[in-house]
C-alpha cells in the first residue's frame, strides 16, 4: 500500500488516487489526467477514473494542508454538511462523493466531489472561462445573482450544529486580525480608517443566514447553455450577515474599487445598482444599507490582499496574483470610505 506523499503534487498523489478509485469507484479503475485545479490553495486535484471495460467518471479531490491546524479554509471536512444541505435545497454544487479524516488514504483529511464540466465567467482572463459575447455578460451576471438568492434562502435549521452565527462585530474583528498581519504603514492607517467608518455606520439588525464569503463569478460555473452549473469554493462560507455576499459581488464588478493597473484587466463589469436591483427583484426583499456591505467587502478584500502580498514579498508564499493586486489595496480602502460618506439612496 503506498504511503502518503511527502509533497502534494500531481505525480506524487496519483498512486493514492489509484488506490482510492479501485476501492471506492470500481475494482478495475485506472486513474488518468491528474492535474492541479485552479485556485490559490494548491491542494486540489482533478482526475478521471477509467474502467478497463469502458466508462469513466471524473472527480476533484480537495486536501487539507498537512500539519496545519484545521480551521476555516484549511478544514475541508467542514464543507461536507454545508454541501449536503445546499444539495438538499437545490443549490447547484459539485456533488460530494466521499470524504475521510483517516490519514491512511492521503496523509491528511480529504474531500472528493464529482467534477462538473463547466467554466466560470472569469473576472479577468477570458481564456480561463466560458466564452460569451460581451453583450451577454449582464445575462450571466443576472443568473449569478439569482443563484445567490437561492443560497441565501437555504434555511439555517438545515445547518443545525454546523457553526455559530457571526455578528457584524465578530466579522469585523476577524478581518481586523488579518489586517494587522500586513506590514505597510500606509495600508494599516487607511484600513483602520475604513474600519472606524464601518463601525460607526454598522447596520443595527442585519439579515442573518448562510453566506458564501467569496461570491464572485470566478466561483460560479456555467455550462454550455450559459446556465449556472455549480457554485464552488465554499472555504470561507459561514452563518452571519448575508448581504456581505452581495456587497462582495458589487465590489468585484465595480471598477471604482480598483487601481487602474487592475481595472484595465476587468472583463466582468457592472454597476452596483444593477446588481442590487436584480437581487431585490429576485428575493422580494429590500436590502438595507447596500453601500455599507460593499464598503465591508472593500475592507475584507483589502485586508486579504495586504496579508497575501506580505507573504509573497517575504517569499513565504509566492503568489503573482496578489503581487498584481497590491496597488489596489489603498484604492479599496479609499473606495470603502467614499461609499460610507454617500447616502444609500445614491447607489452607483
Amino acid at each position: 500500500m503506498p504511503g502518503p506523499p511527502s509533497t502534494l503534487d500531481a505525480r506524487a498523489i496519483q498512486p493514492l488516487l489509484q488506490r482510492w478509485a479501485r476501492a471506492v469507484v470500481r475494482p478495475d479503475a485506472r486513474v488518468e489526467a491528474v492535474r492541479p485545479m485552479p485556485g490559490n490553495s494548491g491542494l486540489s486535484f482533478g482526475f478521471t477514473a477509467v474502467g478497463d471495460a469502458g466508462g469513466e467518471e471524473s472527480f476533484v479531490v480537495r486536501l487539507a494542508p498537512p500539519g496545519v491546524r484545521r480551521r476555516g479554509n484549511t478544514d475541508v471536512l467542514r464543507q461536507v454538511p454545508l454541501l449536503r444541505a445546499l444539495h438538499e435545497h437545490a443549490v447547484p454544487i459539485a456533488p460530494v462523493r466521499w470524504w475521510t479524516d483517516d490519514p491512511e488514504w492521503f496523509g491528511t483529511d480529504a474531500l472528493v466531489q464529482e467534477y462538473v464540466p463547466a467554466l466560470p465567467l472569469h473576472m479577468t482572463d477570458a481564456s480561463l472561462g466560458v466564452r460569451v459575447p460581451e453583450a451577454e455578460v449582464p445575462v450571466l451576471l443576472d443568473r449569478a445573482v439569482d443563484t445567490l438568492v437561492a443560497i441565501h434562502r437555504v434555511p439555517v435549521e438545515s445547518l443545525s450544529g454546523w457553526e455559530a452565527p457571526r455578528s457584524i462585530d465578530t466579522e469585523l474583528a476577524f478581518w481586523d486580525d488579518v489586517l494587522r498581519s500586513a506590514d505597510d504603514a500606509d495600508w494599516l492607517a487607511a484600513g483602520r480608517d475604513l474600519r472606524a467608518h464601518l463601525a460607526d455606520a454598522a447596520p443595527a439588525g442585519p439579515r442573518t443566514g448562510l453566506f458564501h464569503g467569496d461570491y464572485q463569478t470566478n466561483n460560479v460555473l456555467f455550462d454550455e447553455r450559459a446556465q449556472v452549473a455549480a457554485v464552488v469554493d465554499w472555504e470561507i462560507a459561514g452563518l452571519g450577515p448575508q448581504w456581505l455576499d452581495l456587497g462582495w459581488l458589487m465590489m468585484m464588478c465595480d471598477p471604482a474599487c480598483w487601481h487602474p493597473s487592475y481595472r484595465g484587466r476587468m472583463r466582468v463589469v457592472a454597476r452596483p445598482r444593477d446588481l442590487l436591483r436584480r437581487y431585490e427583484a429576485t428575493s422580494g426583499a429590500r436590502v438595507d444599507q447596500p453601500r455599507w456591505y460593499q464598503a465591508l467587502a472593500c475592507y475584507r478584500f483589502g485586508a486579504i490582499a495586504a496579508f497575501n502580498y506580505r507573504l509573497h514579498r517575504t517569499g513565504r508564499r509566492v503568489d503573482e496574483l496578489y503581487a498584481a493586486m497590491a496597488p489596489s489595496v489603498g484604492a479599496l480602502f479609499e473606495r470603502g470610505v467614499h461609499l460610507l460618506r454617500e447616502p444609500d439612496g445614491q447607489v452607483d
